[in-house]
């Protein structure tokens, strides 16, 4: 699962290398890289415990391309948009497993929800944060939904990353008075801690 964490990231990088510029990554960067990989890893292991490896697979696509916008948004304030391909398209599989066996009526419960966070997000959510973390709530609700995760979820968890980013841009003395950001920082690595800590805190559930 790490290798498919790591592979997604190299395979990335190289393709932004290559088709745009390289991304000024240093030794310690690609080790904070490998560690993210081996701590997803960890956490993937842990809620697809008894289930297919399939899932794990698909979960650890998930994981890579979410550790590949992290980067890239970490490193140059900007995330490219072929990196959701991979990752929309191993939850569309979780999604689809855990409904093709299930009646209509399921079909409806599951995909309503899932489907009007998704309007939320470009309708509403959108004007507070750039398309990408939009693009990034969408995947992770998509593979919250097929843990069994609804609305509320979703808002959970976008309310985490709210809560992760106030509390550690308070540490750094990056909050003013009124409670904005003095300085702009990246979401992206907030929407992905908090993506994991709400799919730990659903478990085993899902």
């Amino acid at each position: 699962m790490a290798t498919v964490i790591w592979g997604i990231v190299i395979a990335g990088l190289l393709i932004i290398g290559k088709w745009d510029k390289i991304l000024p990554l240093d030794g310690r960067s690609y080790m904070g890289i490998l560690a993210a990989a081996f701590l997803e890893r960890g956490i993937i292991r842990c809620v697809t415990a008894g289930e297919t490896k399939g899932s794990c697979i698909l979960f650890s696509v998930i994981g890579g391309s979410l550790l590949l916008a992290c980067v890239t948004d970490l490193a140059i304030c900007h995330v490219y948009n072929f990196t959701w391909i991979p990752a929309l398209a191993a939850a569309a599989v979780l999604l689809w497993s855990g409904l093709h066996t299930a009646e209509t009526a399921a079909w409806a419960e599951r995909l309503s929800p899932l489907l009007a966070f998704f309007l939320l997000q470009f309708v509403v959510f959108c004007r507070m944060y750039g398309r990408a973390d939009c693009y990034a709530f969408c995947v992770c609700a998509a593979a919250e939904a097929a843990r069994g995760m609804k609305m509320s979820g979703f808002l959970f968890h976008m309310l985490l990353a709210y809560m992760l980013l106030f509390m550690v841009q308070i540490v750094r003395g990056n909050m003013n008075r009124a409670g904005n950001l003095k300085k702009p920082v990246p979401f992206l690595p907030y929407i992905t801690v908090s993506f994991w800590m709400t799919i730990m805190l659903q478990y085993p559930s899902g």
